[in-house]
């Protein structure tokens, strides 16, 4: 059960509205319902919420949604009908979910399926998330098992929340990196921004970086992609209402900081560089020398 005066203190000590505040609790409860339901069996957690609660903890932006990548011989339609089956109709900890005919899909490729979740509770109605599992290609590094960073909250859950399977940081990185370059949304830029302050293997996440991008047939091109970052059009008002108000930096040190602290991108070996000016898919044996290079 969601105490509201509980969520309400957890918001103001945040700092952030009491929605944004009672949807991070509420994707904890969700993520001990997969773990329970065996959902995760098959799936690696990433994204920004996975960036939150494994590895920024309160530091971290808030984030409504859950993102994973599937891992072993499963199909997006067993995975999609599946989660179904676990939440639609179905409550748990308080929280009643839905996911009405519609909500949920397989894309026309295959390489992705995902659903819109409705949920209420005691004190909330009409809400939801959403879950997106990518099958685009299998997780580069060993899948971890991960824990949760302690948050104030947890004192009042009914239980403990387990270790999650999730993507490997450097992985993580490396995502975040390909999305920022395909997309101008700011979210990506403050988790790059954040991340960036991390101790990492630069060599590795760019190589990554390039593979993930290769993937989705883009090419990277990280002159460009750093150099354009001051003309983004991004909406900074989605960022306010997600990060401490004591967090916040102005548009132009967070751009700065991420054109400094992946700077390493430019410095391609010859091998990444051929891989990077192959947005059509051809260089398949590279790909694979790449991969197990890793």
């Amino acid at each position: 059960m969601i105490d509201k005066r509980l969520v309400q203190w957890y918001a103001h000590d945040a700092g952030v509205d009491l929605d944004i505040a009672e949807r991070e609790v509420v994707l904890a409860y969700v993520l001990r319902v997969f773990h329970d339901g065996r959902l995760l069996n098959n799936l690696a957690f990433k994204g920004g919420t996975a960036i939150r609660k494994l590895f920024m903890g309160k530091i971290g932006r808030f984030s409504l949604d859950l993102d994973f990548t599937a891992v072993g011989a499963v199909s997006p339609e067993d995975v999609v009908l599946e989660l179904v089956h676990l939440l639609d109709g179905q409550s748990y900890y308080g929280l009643t979910f839905s996911i009405p005919k519609g909500s949920f899909y397989v894309a026309e490729d295959s390489l992705s399926c995902g659903a819109e979740v409705s949920y209420n509770h005691q004190w909330a109605s009409s809400s939801y998330f959403g879950v997106q599992i990518s099958f685009r290609a299998p997780p580069l590094l060993p899948i971890q098992r991960i824990p949760f960073i302690p948050e104030r909250y947890f004192e009042w859950m009914e239980f403990s929340l387990p270790a999650i399977p999730g993507l490997d940081i450097l992985e993580v990185i490396g995502e975040k990196i390909r999305a920022a370059a395909q997309r101008s949304r700011v979210r990506d830029l403050y988790d790059l921004y954040q991340l960036g302050q991390r101790p990492f293997d630069r060599e590795i996440v760019r190589r990554i970086a390039i593979i993930k991008c290769w993937e989705s047939r883009f090419s990277l091109d990280p002159a460009s992609f750093l150099d354009e970052l001051p003309q983004g059009h991004y909406d900074w008002s989605d960022l306010v209402r997600l990060v401490r108000p004591a967090w916040l930096i102005s548009p132009e040190e967070l751009i700065n900081s991420v054109q400094n602290n992946y700077a390493f991108l430019r410095e391609m070996s010859a091998e990444e560089a051929q891989l990077d000016s192959d947005p059509y898919g051809r260089e398949h044996v590279l790909y694979q020398h790449m991969v197990k290079g890793l």
